[in-house]
């Protein structure tokens, strides 16, 4: 099999040569860029290929040919003040992928050690005064708050620190377990420009997310394609975050009554279901949108081999003696995901993105 091409064409021609075909779906032989349609050019040709290099670099190591030369391309932060990449030192594997993503991407990142969370011990968590969110519970698995999850919390925190220690009006925050969608960047740029043209007002942009309500559309948000309001959500795989919204999260105090980052933020913006977690933080006055469609999904789906989260196997934040791999072959949260399968989709003008599919929280 063949990953982002068109079967079927290949199909034809073997039939028209009068050559016997076997398919076989249980070998992985290459990858081909999606034919461009009449209207396209050569910039989409040249953006068609540089995302079929990103969705093979998820799962091979690849390396630029030694026989073809390739002048570098321009390395740039699309408008952003910075573009922060958070990894953990321990996931070179991730990190190298990143690093050359961001590059075949022509996008300049700013490598972010995130915080092990595994590495916390109990004298660190108390000098940095954190408590757990009263009566929080993981809503698949009913435990509490891992130090993964605390970990992740803190990588984020830090990232809305710098905003506003160095002044930087607004940031692109990446983890390192994402994958692209075509044209990326252009879209990315294209729906900044629009918001910069309209003054929106806005301190959250979800660039990829889980939506949780999808019973009611989101609003649109007049002026700017692809941009709705965003509702409840989960994961942090990639957002915008202005200075604006740095000092709102900040100032939340979130350490004093901590739960995973991707639960507060839709505390933030008052889009939480659970009235008890909402109750704990005043104002929530966060304005999140989200782009629509996504422009950022992760890797792997839970179950999926290559799939591991070091928040959910972590131990428990208040116990080290307690772990939380639980069997996944049992596991509620697992069942629930394995019965809804993302199709990848990989058209060269985007218009067709992949259906929602659950994943666990940050990876971090």
């Amino acid at each position: 099999t063949f990953s982002s091409c068109k079967p079927v064409c290949i199909c034809v021609f073997i039939c028209a040569v009068g050559v016997q075909m076997y398919v076989c779906n249980r070998e992985h032989y290459g990858f081909l860029p999606v034919p461009l349609k009449a209207q396209q050019n050569v910039e989409d040709e040249r953006e068609s290929f540089i995302h079929t290099i990103t969705e093979a670099l998820i799962d091979h190591d690849i390396e630029p040919s030694e026989h073809i030369y390739a002048p570098p391309s321009l390395q740039g932060k699309i408008g952003f003040d910075e573009v922060f990449l958070i990894n953990l030192k321990r996931r070179l594997d991730r990190r190298t992928r990143m690093l050359k993503t961001m590059v075949s991407l022509g996008l300049q990142a700013t490598l972010t050690d995130a915080v092990d969370g595994k590495a916390l011990n109990t004298s660190q968590l108390q000098a940095l005064g954190i408590e757990m969110m009263p009566g929080y519970k993981d809503p698949y698995s009913g435990r509490v708050l891992t130090r993964g999850e605390i970990g992740c919390f803190l990588s984020h925190h830090s990232i809305w620190m710098q905003v506003i220690e160095r002044g930087l009006q607004k940031v692109l925050v990446l983890e390192d377990d994402v994958r692209f969608e075509p044209r990326f960047k252009r879209r990315l740029q294209a729906i900044m420009d629009d918001i910069d043209k309209t003054q929106l007002d806005w301190d959250l942009i979800y660039v990829g997310r889980k939506r949780m309500q999808v019973q009611q559309p989101e609003q649109s948000v007049d002026g700017v394609h692809n941009l709705v309001v965003a509702d409840y959500s989960y994961w942090t795989l990639g957002y915008a975050l202005s200075q604006q919204g740095a000092r709102k999260l900040l100032a939340a105090q979130p350490f004093l009554k901590m739960l995973p980052v991707d639960e507060f933020l839709p505390i933030m913006f008052n889009k939480h279901p659970n009235v008890q977690y909402m109750s704990q933080f005043e104002p929530r006055d966060l304005k999140a949108f989200s782009v629509e469609p996504l422009l950022i999904y992760p890797t792997h789906y839970t179950g999926e081999p290559g799939y591991i989260s070091d928040t959910e196997t972590s131990t428990i934040w208040d116990d080290e003696a307690v772990a939380t791999d639980w069997d996944r072959q049992h596991d509620r949260k697992t069942a629930q995901q394995g019965r809804i399968r993302p199709v990848a989709q990989n058209s060269v003008t985007g218009d067709s993105p992949p259906p929602a599919a659950r994943a666990s929280r940050d990876e971090l």
